[in-house]
């Protein structure tokens, strides 16, 4: 909805007025892609209270009568009966429904019609105001937009709305519409058009490419993300348009009429145009008199529409570009880019000058290919890392000596896996295991070739690549040691569980001979800096090798140097991100926080896409423990779709994490079976882990606690970096509920050893939240009170509402009723806020047992009521009996009064009168989470 806030706003106020009972009806008009039906689908999202019917017109359709109408009908078939007789069978005869209509009701007249509609409408809205879209209005059958119009216009103070889009060009072919009120959606500004474009991108990209984009768009939405979904990242920040046609994209109709018309002359002009990256008109005009085009031609093709020649060159589409220049055979490009390189100015754009040399080029050419290298570099010092790699790659190809041609064939690899080439790069690095290169550069190329892999299939193959390669350094080229042992050591990490023990104990061993080795020749040189990967390399050798307590300096240490250093500090190494994992075990959630967001940033910055989905799965992780579900969420979406962008293997570990705290069983268990065929095919086991975790979580919220127990018990004993601080917690509950008192004891020792080696509130809050559930007596009281004031000084808030809602438990089972509404009400709170649903529906269930209603949700989030709960609701709020509502819904009097006390626990209220003016919106989309799958995108 980017530049349409006025629209917005006005179709929000129709809505609030038909709410009070004024309805009316406005028609959308627009050009095509200018996103009439997105404005359409913004409205029904975002109207709880309304009832809505949407109709779309469809070619198909569009000659048969009452085509859309039966549609209407349909939707509102649970009304017909209640109209009177000669409407009723108006609307019967039309739906096919009753007995075939006498003469007269057979051919009813389009007042009759439209008058049936309006009462149908009306006896809908007395029940729930009643919204009505008719997208496409012009591909509506004519019968049925005249019978849609007369009522339409007759709402008065009915309740119903009615919306209508069209095309602006097809405004003259409804006159049943006229008389409405219009609105018009306009083009994007170059502003809006291209924040919904970045919005809407895999992955960043460089400025002037964005520009281009959204120069060629002309403000169009559709033709503007048409291009994501066209073309790859790699593809859209070339300097060249890619010698392929977009996938899945051809020219309009008119768009492919004015290319087959166009002389083979026009059609050159067009050529050229397209293989100007900059859309410079002087360039363009002076290479098309160069190849002996004259005026004429140029007019010609500007006369087609596909192009204009303005102060830029723009074409109608962003894609046509492609198009062209795909269309065009090598030869005719060369001959094109001949011309450009003779016509561009050298001083101001030297890179463009540069490459159309290379690709006019037909052999080896070290002049062009040193000019492309130096191009190269002056682009990797503005962080445009795809177009860096393209011209270094170009580069390679002209260049004749071996040597120097591996080298720049290296450099465009590095470029190409920094900007989400994973695998271009891979192609390139797979080129190089049999050219001549030097010790160092060769060292290089083993340890890209080893980190990409491992970025594409993350599996055991490539982890052991990457033990290989950190020999390979320590061998040939001990400057790479360092950064080679970290990535080793990061992929043991990550395979946990499924990594041999011995392996992973051998490269500890290594990483910690390194870092005794580098620490002595410090102190021998009188330089006691240590770089940020070397104390991180010390510090997960020394947990790998010595476990938890003498490892807890060391990683102090690690998250110090990573804040004190530059925010890019090893941010194309994967292991760089164990800095996160080194900070959560030093239970530091504020520097966990600090390095996400530091190291994400400068990612985005430095157009280093491969660290993105670490750095955003790190943020929503963060996101997750200080109570924003909702920015998690945005930020779990945004990973996913790089990672599928540039080709890397998905990082499924936020998205469980987040899954099991919003409540939604049904995701939690579908990515846990995931995640299990994924950690067995790749030998993961931190996924494994993260799944234990997720449905631990999951099943304390709704307390099952054996199954909590079962699923978290192997994983605590891993104790592995990260999870150890959210698996103990879960242990401790779930032993406790099921009386293992051992496992819990032991537990809690073990949160009583981090909270004193760290001195931080987020472990002695939740060491303290498990002595409160191991005591028998009073002190709990005072336990859970100093727990809950510990987590919400630590930042960690669902944890402090875990701990506010276990006291206010503790407290109901004491008889202390009124004190236990305290602290259930405080928890309720926090779980409102953060999207928490199942730990919301405890605290609702606790509270309803201490003898108090639950508080409404803040922020007006309905009640997550099943489509039957509703249907009852709806009958009980307007005054049915229980009888009456079980013969209206062929149920029996004690299901009517089960679901009545769910309905009664859920909205926190206890009488049929509550019910009635209970203001919360029961609409048939709000289904519950036990019985729908609610993606990752939506709250419940």
């Amino acid at each position: 909805m980017y530049g349409r806030d006025p629209q917005i706003a006005a179709l929000k106020r129709l809505v609030r007025d038909t709410l009070k009972g004024r309805g009316g009806s406005i028609v959308l008009d627009g050009e095509h892609g200018v996103g009439r039906s997105a404005v359409l689908e913004h409205i029904r999202t975002t109207s709880p209270g309304l009832r809505v019917v949407r109709v779309a017109g469809t070619g198909a359709e569009q000659r048969l009568p009452y085509a859309a109408l039966q549609r209407v009908f349909a939707a509102l078939r649970d009304h017909v009966p209640r109209l009177p007789p000669r409407q009723r069978e108006t609307v019967e005869g039309l739906m096919s429904m009753g007995p075939a209509p006498g003469p007269r009701a057979g051919h009813p007249d389009a007042l009759e019609i439209g008058l049936a509609l309006l009462r149908l409408l009306s006896a809908a809205a007395a029940e729930q105001p009643l919204l009505c879209l008719h997208d496409d209005a012009h591909l509506l059958d004519q019968p049925s937009r005249e019978a849609l119009a007369i009522a339409a216009r007759r709402y008065g103070d009915a309740r119903v709305a009615c919306l209508f889009t069209l095309p602006s060009a097809h405004c003259d072919d409804c006159p049943e519409l006229a008389s409405f009120p219009r609105m018009r959606l306009s083009r994007l500004t170059e502003r809006d058009a291209l924040a919904l474009l970045r919005a809407h991108l895999p992955a960043p990209l460089d400025p002037a490419v964005c520009e281009r984009v959204v120069a060629d768009a002309h403000g169009n939405p559709r033709a503007l993300l048409a291009v994501p979904h066209a073309l790859s990242p790699t593809e859209m920040a070339s300097v060249r348009p890619p010698a392929r046609e977009p996938d899945g994209w051809m020219p309009p109709d008119w768009m492919r009429d004015a290319l087959n018309g166009l002389p083979d002359s026009a059609y050159q002009v067009l050529l050229v145009a397209a293989a100007e990256p900059l859309g410079d008109p002087v360039t363009v005009l002076r290479a098309t008199e160069a190849l002996g085009l004259r005026g004429a031609e140029v007019a010609e093709a500007e006369s087609s529409g596909l192009v204009t020649f303005g102060p830029g060159v723009r074409f109608a589409h962003p894609l046509l570009r492609t198009y062209v220049y795909a269309c065009a055979s090598v030869t005719r490009r060369r001959l094109v880019h001949g011309a450009l390189a003779g016509t561009c100015d050298v001083l101001r754009v030297p890179e463009q000058h540069a490459w159309h040399l290379g690709q006019a080029a037909a052999s080896f050419d070290e002049r062009v290919a040193t000019r492309l290298q130096a191009a190269a570099e002056h682009r990797l010092t503005r962080h445009e890392t795809r177009t860096a790699a393209a011209l270094l790659e170009l580069a390679a190809l002209l260049t004749a000596d071996r040597r120097r041609r591996a080298s720049r064939l290296l450099a465009a690899a590095s470029a190409w896996r920094r900007g989400g080439g994973l695998r271009h790069a891979l192609d390139l690095l797979g080129h190089l295991q049999l050219a001549a290169l030097p010790r160092a550069e060769r060292a290089e190329a083993t340890s890209l070739h080893a980190r990409t892999r491992y970025s594409v299939d993350r599996d055991g193959p490539a982890a052991m690549a990457l033990h290989g390669a950190a020999e390979h350094a320590r061998v040939h080229d001990v400057r790479l040691e360092g950064i080679a042992l970290l990535e080793a050591l990061s992929a043991g990490v990550l395979a946990g569980r499924r990594l041999p023990a011995p392996v992973l104990r051998t490269a500890a061993a290594r990483a910690y001979a390194f870092a005794t080795t580098r620490e002595t020749a410090q102190e021998t040189s009188g330089d006691t800096a240590a770089r940020p990967h070397e104390e991180l390399v010390s510090a997960v050798a020394a947990h790998t090798l010595r476990g938890y307590g003498p490892a807890v300096q060391p990683m102090r240490r690690a998250v110090d140097a990573y804040l004190d250093a530059p925010a890019h500090t090893d941010l194309d190494a994967v292991g760089g991100w164990l800095a996160c994992h080194a900070a959560i075990g030093v239970w530091d959630g504020a520097a966990w926080r600090a390095l996400a967001d530091r190291r994400t940033a400068a990612a985005r910055r430095l157009a280093v896409v491969t660290a993105l989905p670490w750095g955003l799965t790190h943020q929503a992780l963060a996101d997750i423990h200080h109570g924003d579900l909702a920015q998690a969420r945005v930020r779990v979406a945004e990973a996913y779709r790089i990672n599928e962008a540039i080709g890397a293997v998905p990082l499924d570990h936020a998205a469980l994490t987040l899954a099991a705290w919003s409540g939604q069983r049904d995701t939690v268990e579908a990515l846990a079976s995931t995640a299990a065929k994924d950690a067995a095919a790749r030998e993961e086991g931190l996924l494994l882990t993260a799944a234990e975790c997720a449905r631990a979580v999951l099943y304390n919220a709704h307390g099952r606690y054996g199954q909590a127990f079962e699923v978290c018990a192997e994983a605590v004993s891993l104790d592995e970096l990260a999870y150890r601080n959210w698996l103990l917690p879960e242990l401790v509950e779930a032993a406790v509920r099921t009386r293992h008192q051992p496992d819990a004891l032991a537990a809690a020792a073990r949160l009583e050893e981090c909270a004193r080696l760290t001195g931080s509130d987020w472990a002695r809050g939740l060491h303290l939240r498990a002595r409160a559930l191991l005591s028998d007596d009073d002190e709990a009281d005072g336990l859970f009170r100093e727990s809950a004031c510990a987590l919400t000084a630590a930042g960690a808030l669902l944890q402090a509402g875990r701990s506010h809602l276990l006291w206010g438990e503790w407290l109901r089972r004491q008889a202390r009723m009124s004190a236990a509404r305290i602290p259930l009400r405080t928890a309720y709170g926090i779980f409102s806020r953060a999207g928490a649903w199942s730990f919301r529906e405890r605290c609702a269930g606790e509270l309803a047992a201490a003898g108090a209603r639950a508080p409404r949700p803040e922020g007006g989030e309905p009640a997550a009521l099943t489509a039957q709960e509703q249907r009852v609701a709806r009958r009980v709020a307007r005054g049915d009996t229980s009888k009456e509502v079980a013969a209206a819904l062929y149920l029996s009097r004690r299901t009517v009064d089960t679901h009545l006390r769910s309905i009664f626990r859920k909205l926190g209220i206890s009488s049929r009168r509550q019910l009635r003016d209970h203001a919360v919106t029961l609409t048939p989309q709000r289904c519950a989470r036990e019985e729908c799958f609610v993606p990752l995108a939506e709250s419940p």
